[in-house]
């Protein structure tokens, strides 16, 4: 097997940058209410909340819409190792035991049980939620190199 690589998802960052402006238009009629009304309050509750929302937009367009459209690989398998890019995790395939799949509300997430204690802990979870492909997919090769590449080639 060669090395699979799995991209950023574009879709994904756009819609999160999509509810964020809709917010953020929110945000604005709010402190437009405010001001007409003298409602200092709620002014400055919502300037700040407008300036916080403002921050975490440019940090998801620099963390996740530009390396979409750069096409950076945000998740990689080959034969020895799991690479999370996301978190900055390598993971041998001789280190797992088990591999579990949970889709939760907002996003799917693969669940790495270890054979001991690692620096992240015996279940390492990599999140689904940025990476371009179906869910199902990503895990069923996940499987397929576990079962391939580890001591025990257990799932």
């Amino acid at each position: 097997m060669e090395t699979i690589s799995y991209y950023y998802s574009k879709r994904n960052s756009i819609v999160t940058i999509i509810v964020m402006l809709v917010l953020g238009v929110l945000f604005t009629s709010n402190i437009n209410k405010a001001y007409n009304n003298h409602d200092k309050p709620d002014l400055i509750v919502f300037a700040g909340l407008l300036i916080l929302l403002a921050f975490v937009l440019v940090i998801v367009v620099v963390k996740r819409l530009l390396p979409a459209l750069r096409k950076e690989v945000i998740l990689e398998f080959n034969e020895t190792v799991l690479i999370d890019y996301l978190r900055n995790i390598t993971v041998n395939w001789n280190d797992i035991e088990l591999i579990d799949f949970r889709r939760t509300r907002s996003s799917s997430m693969i669940i790495l049980n270890l054979k001991w204690e690692s620096d992240y802990g015996k279940y390492i979870t990599v999140s689904l939620r940025w990476v371009e492909g179906k869910d199902n997919d990503i895990y069923s090769m996940a499987l397929s190199y576990l079962n391939r590449f580890s001591d025990t080639g257990v799932s």
